[in-house]
């Protein structure tokens, strides 16, 4: 393929580069990492901004001036860089990613300029000789200029065309060196928190939660740690004495859990997390919990580029754009979101139907309001009327009555707890009957059982896991990592949560190889396949996403004096 010339430094030079460089440094920032493993100078440009410029070329498939990048794919049809980028296929961490038959290679240095082989392919130049490891090379170790051939032409060191889905780039000499750089000390040297023996993680935890829920967190991490701390006594039988089985053995690494209990309020967390980090650097925080917010965690997460895995919280940090925490689901605020699309496919917009929330000003009451507004506005719905309750303020009957007046709403959405419930009753023979009421199960928690028999005709709970009657069978593959934890309180979740994340660690870690890079163990777990686990219903996952359970249900109880909850939506609410 000719690729089109492109007249030197057509987007790199004058005023408006200087421009958008200084403008990226300012915005942006420099990443640790650089800091740490500098690219060299290209053409008397600082170290910084190669660098910055580099990861907007790689990640958002845009030049140097600010400009998409130019591309070509599929017999010269013309693209732009921002529709097709670096990390579309070969992931944020570089080392590439498997979709259909279609198999992206590493991107990253120490993947391109080292010679590759068909067998075992991510053995060190210098492990094949000591393992006496003989393969067939598959193509040659890049260089600089093979590298932007290929990346221009979409010819490779053995003289191969790339397949035509590898957009063919049109970049100047300068742009080009920039993106080099950048690939050049893309997932370049291990993480911190990895050595040539060891894997460090931490747990969080905020000082106002109970000592049953903190053991019950910690309890099946510690005893999957010490388990899996055996496995390298196995290394030693026949199986591992093989060339296969000794690079298998070199990627393993023993795991330790630290502790990082945050206490007083949380504008103390940042600096607390940054004396943890800086005593013992970790690979990545695993699970944690907290009754409050994560956002100070998470805000440090997004700072020091630092992966958690699965925190225990309703009150996850809501965000398409950042990338270092992985939660299971939006927590409170996914329940208001599935109760508005239920509501949307319940009610006739014709109908003029009208919608009350009445929300405590609590985080938890703010989270549920919020995630109902948002949906139902983005659904094209009306914005429906707000109240908001103090803390002191009670639910009377009285209260609830004024709310169904003039006319009684289709939909009353009570973002309160269980003091609501004396109101409910009163109210069940009355006007307020003909709305139906929407409640939070988590906010509720052990209290939602006790809803008065005559308000469950009319009442609706959000329900973010699997049905009580169907746990059990999934549940008590949990039991194997709860030894030595006395109280395991199953509604809680929390034991089984923290299985959950062992499961997928296990397979991030193995399916990592010795990628021991923070970004490539975020584009692992991104990329493993739906499990079906405690608790959720299925969690999904995909590259970017963060949240991996999607679905709710909305449910109501049964008459009796043991009442079960009954299925009135899908798990996965449209």
């Amino acid at each position: 393929m000719r690729c089109p010339e492109v007249e030197p430094g057509r987007r790199s030079g004058g005023l408006r580069w200087r421009f958008w460089v200084l403008a990226l440094i300012v915005s942006l920032g420099v990443a640790p990492a650089l800091r740490a493993n500098p690219p060299s100078l290209i053409a008397g440009m600082p170290a910084e901004t190669a660098f910055l410029l580099g990861q907007r070329m790689y990640r958002e498939g845009l030049a140097p001036s600010g400009e998409p990048m130019q591309s070509l794919v599929k017999g010269e049809a013309p693209i732009l860089g921002t529709v097709f980028t670096c990390l579309s296929c070969h992931l944020r961490g570089g080392l590439g990613s498997i979709d259909g038959d279609v198999k992206t290679p590493p991107i990253n240095g120490p993947k391109l300029y080292e010679l590759q082989y068909w067998h075992f392919p991510n053995l060190t130049p210098t492990e094949r000789i000591e393992l006496g490891v003989r393969s067939i090379v598959r193509r040659p170790a890049y260089t600089d200029e093979t590298l932007a051939k290929v990346l221009r032409t979409g010819i490779d060191p053995n003289g191969r065309e790339q397949i035509n889905v590898m957009p063919r780039y049109i970049l100047a000499d300068q742009e080009m060196a920039v993106l080099i750089a950048y690939l050049k000390v893309l997932s370049s040297e291990f993480s911190p928190g990895v050595t040539a023996t060891d894997l460090r993680f931490a747990a969080v935890i905020t000082d106002e939660v109970s000592p049953e829920d903190r053991a019950a967190m910690l309890a099946p991490l510690d005893n999957y740690v010490a388990y899996h701390n055996t496995l390298s006594g196995g290394f030693g039988n026949r199986m591992y004495k093989t060339s296969g089985g000794m690079a298998m053995t070199l990627g393993y690494r023993k795991l330790s859990l630290a502790r990082w209990t945050l206490k007083g309020p949380p504008a103390t967390w940042t600096r607390q997390l940054e004396a943890y980090q800086r005593k013992e650097p970790v690979f990545a925080l695993l699970g944690g919990i907290s009754y409050g917010s994560w956002q100070p965690i998470h805000a440090f997460c997004e700072a020091q580029q630092l992966p958690c895995l699965f925190p225990i919280t309703g009150l996850p940090v809501i965000s398409e754009k950042d990338w270092y925490t992985l939660y299971f689901s939006k927590g409170y605020y996914q329940e208001g979101q599935a109760t508005a699309r239920y509501l949307a496919s319940q009610l006739d917009p014709s109908g003029d139907p009208e919608v009350v929330q009445i929300a405590r000003d609590t985080p938890e009451g703010r989270a549920l309001s919020d995630g109902f507004r948002e949906t139902w506005s983005e659904l094209g719905r009306e914005p429906v009327r707000m109240v908001t309750l103090k803390k002191q303020v009670k639910i009377t009957p009285d209260f609830l009555r004024k709310t169904f007046q003039p006319k009684s709403p289709s939909a009353v959405l009570l973002w309160t707890g269980a003091d609501a419930y004396p109101a409910l009753k009163a109210i069940a023979k009355g006007e307020g009957s003909k709305s139906a009421v929407y409640m939070s199960s988590s906010y509720l928690k052990k209290e939602l059982w006790n809803l008065p028999e005559s308000a469950r005709a009319f009442t609706y709970f959000t329900y973010p896991y699997r049905h009580p009657n169907d746990e059990p069978k999934y549940a008590q593959f949990a039991n194997s990592l709860i030894v030595g934890l006395k109280n395991t309180n199953n509604d809680s979740k929390i034991y089984t949560r923290s299985y959950t994340l062992i499961q997928l660690l296990r397979q991030a870690l193995g399916d990592l190889d010795r990628n021991y890079y923070r970004d490539t163990l975020l584009d692992v777990v991104g990329g493993l396949n739906d499990l079906i686990l405690p608790d959720y219903e299925r969690l999904s996952f995909g590259p970017g996403q963060r949240y991996a359970s999607k679905g709710c249900y909305i449910m109501q109880l049964s008459t009796g004096e043991k009442p079960e909850l009954v299925k009135k939506s899908s798990w996965v609410i449209h």
